[in-house]
This record gives structure tokens, C-alpha cells and sequence, in this order.
């Protein structure tokens, strides 16, 4: 089957590596590169189940995008890294964008930042609102500051936040001033009882877009109702896209998060959705043991979504618990396939058993793709 995906910067563009494959050959190419890193990591373990395949759309699935500025050559760019990463491809459409998300583009391109190097998000709410972060360095901030000219037209369009340090463009009296990052509803996740506005700041993390994040999210509360867990611990609960489905299914669930910014936004959508009751939150460092000393006791349900590092010390304390003492379910969330299969090789020595896997392709027309697995204490 042929791809229906085109794009005029195929050639070109280093951010969609598979877009010359049919589709019925990059989810061959994403199934086989899970299989080979579990295949490495367990070579005399338990053989990989069948992958439940889950595809959203073909393209348009971005509200949020990361771009580069780099005019050090005399024109313009605003763009992505080329196939050879040698330069910036001028992006001045991109088919992996929302129709909102490629029109706020295209206003963003008039403005032509006058920096020399820098980075940009672009993201839309689920109700419109536009937002740009501008990762400067600080004497281009102090420069925009003091030409205020494009800030102003910038303003004019989208909620602001710039430099390293994520602050707020404000503008008091008669100056603009840098404040620190005011949460907005700028993503939203999913429960059986409707959806969840999430707040957070422009620069927070959160998965791309609305469409696939659905699926993402759908398949995660598919397998915890499965799995008829009352008590859940949440470890890397970020703004909370996991935890208001967690919590909407199990009777409490504690969450852990080291991001202070994360925690202040998933505070905020708690208690505007009526979940503090049934959510406890906690600060810490959970991939450090020595950190955040993590306790297991009295839960049924574990889920996680580490970064592409995976869960590093996370699962030492597990190892110095009985087997009946284990937790009886796992879930898994990962955007790489290597981290995964290594702490999945863990788990499956303590005693565990990988059940259910499926690829969410949120990143079609790439190598990247998201994994949910679901493991059962033996």
C-alpha cells in the first residue's frame, strides 16, 4: 500500500525519515525494531507477543512543533534539521501539522525573528489559543526586549514565553517585563466520564497533539480497566495525561513527579476537575533511589512513563520485596524502544509477564513511534 502522505520538502527535510516508505512497510519497520531491541535485551527470555498495531492518521497530527531560527548565513530560516543535518530546511508549510497549527505557522513566518540562532515552539489549546516559545539566548532577549517592536507584534497574536528560563512576556506599566509562566488549559486528556482541560506552560512537555494523544490515552484505560486495580501509584505524572484516566477507574492514586512547573499545573487541573480526593501528589526524584526511596506497599497498579533514559534505579526497591509483595500489575509508557525492552528485561526477572504490547504510531512518516505494554506479576 502506497503512503497517501505527500510533502513538498521530502526530499529535503530530515524530520520525516520514512516518508518515502509505503505505510504497510514503516509499520513492518517500527514492529521489527521493537522485536529487536526486546530480542536484545532478552535473548533467552520470553518472546515478544503479538503487537497490537494502533494508527491514528497518516499526517496532520501535530499541535504542537519545535523549530529552529538560524539566519547566520545571510537569509532567513525557520525550519527543521536537512536529511544530512548540515543545515535548516525553510519550512514554510509542514503536512505533520494541524490545519490551526500550520496557520499559526504561517502568521509566525511574517514576523522573521531578528536573532541569529535560536529555538521556537508553536503550539495551539484544544480551544485555539495560540502560544510560541522562544528559547533565546539572554542577550537576544535583552535585545528583543529593548527593540520591543517585534515582541509587541508578537504579543498582538499568542501568549509568550522566552528565554531558557520559560518566563512569561508581560507588559506593566507601559513596560514589558519577564513574569514567571502562568498555567492555561493547553492540552486535555481523556476519562469515561469526558475530557479533562490540562494545564501548564508553553514549554512544558506534553505528547504532540490532541488526535493522538487520544489513542494514546484511550489504550492506556482500556488496560487498566482490564486489569480491575483499585489502588494505582503514577511515577513521571508530568501535567497529569495519565493520571485523571488513572484516577478516573481506581480509588486513589498517589503520583510522583520531579518538575515543580508539572506538578503546579497538574495541582491546578485536579482541583478544577474534582480529583483531589482521589489523587495524592508527591515531589521527588523516583529514578533515584537514594532520592526519593520508593514504597510499593498496598498497590495493585504501577504505571510509568519515563523518559527516553528509561526508569534507571526505579525498580531496585522491587527487588528486595517477596514476590507477593509485588505489585500485580505494570504498565509501561515509552517513546524508545531500547529503554523499554532493558527495563522490561528487569521486570520479566522479578517475576513478571508482558501481556499486552501495542505501537500507538503518533509519529507517522518517522522512526518514532510510542509503546504501551501491560505486565502481570506471575
Amino acid at each position: 500500500m502506497q503512503t497517501s502522505f505527500s510533502c513538498g520538502y521530502a526530499s529535503l527535510c530530515g524530520g520525516c525519515d520514512l516518508i518515502s516508505k509505503p505505510y504497510d512497510t514503516q509499520v513492518s519497520m517500527k514492529t521489527e525494531a521493537l522485536r529487536s531491541a526486546w530480542l536484545k535485551a532478552l535473548p533467552e527470555g520470553p518472546a515478544l507477543p503479538e503487537v497490537n498495531w494502533i494508527k491514528v492518521a497518516e499526517g496532520g497530527l501535530r499541535d504542537r512543533v519545535d523549530l529552529m531560527i538560524d539566519q547566520r548565513s545571510g537569509s532567513y530560516k525557520l525550519g527543521l534539521f536537512d536529511s544530512a543535518r548540515t543545515g535548516l530546511v525553510d519550512l514554510e508549510n509542514c503536512p505533520q501539522l494541524s490545519p490551526e497549527l500550520e496557520a499559526w505557522l504561517s502568521d509566525f513566518r511574517k514576523l522573521q525573528i531578528p536573532v541569529q540562532r535560536g529555538s521556537v515552539r508553536l503550539r495551539v489549546s484544544p480551544k485555539g489559543l495560540r502560544g510560541v516559545w522562544l528559547d533565546l539566548a539572554n542577550v537576544d532577549v535583552k535585545m528583543l526586549l529593548d527593540e520591543r517592536t517585534t515582541l509587541d507584534q508578537l504579543r498582538s497574536q499568542a501568549i509568550v514565553e522566552i528565554g531558557q528560563r520559560r518566563k512569561r512576556l508581560v507588559e506593566r506599566d507601559g513596560q514589558l517585563k519577564l513574569a514567571d509562566p502562568q498555567m492555561e488549559p493547553w492540552f486535555e486528556t481523556y476519562t469515561d466520564q469526558g475530557v479533562v482541560p490540562l494545564y501548564c506552560a508553553i514549554g512544558s512537555f506534553t505528547q504532540t497533539g490532541f488526535r493522538a494523544n487520544r489513542a494514546l490515552v484511550d489504550e492506556v484505560r482500556r488496560l487498566v480497566r482490564k486489569t480491575g486495580a483499585r489502588t494505582a501509584r503514577e511515577f513521571g505524572s508530568g501535567i497529569g495525561n495519565f493520571t485523571f484516566p488513572l484516577a478516573s477507574v481506581c480509588e486513589k492514586t498517589r503520583v510522583f513527579e520531579v518538575d515543580g512547573l508539572a506538578l503546579e499545573g497538574l495541582r491546578r487541573s485536579s482541583h478544577d476537575g474534582g480529583f483531589d480526593e482521589r489523587i495524592e501528589i508527591n515531589e521527588g526524584n523516583y529514578q533515584v533511589a537514594r532520592k526519593t526511596p520508593v514504597s510499593f506497599e498496598g498497590t495493585d497498579l504501577v504505571l510509568v512513563d519515563p523518559p527516553r533514559s528509561g526508569l534507571q534505579q526505579f525498580l531496585t526497591p522491587l527487588e528486595s520485596l517477596a514476590q507477593d509483595q509485588r505489585p500485580k500489575h505494570f504498565i509501561y509508557i515509552s517513546c524508545f524502544a531500547e529503554s523499554f525492552a532493558l527495563d522490561a528485561a528487569k521486570l520479566v526477572q522479578m517475576g513478571f509477564e508482558l501481556r499486552e504490547t501495542s505501537i500507538v504510531d503518533q509519529f507517522p512518516q518517522s522512526r518514532h513511534f510510542e509503546i504501551v505494554a501491560s505486565f502481570t506479576r506471575a
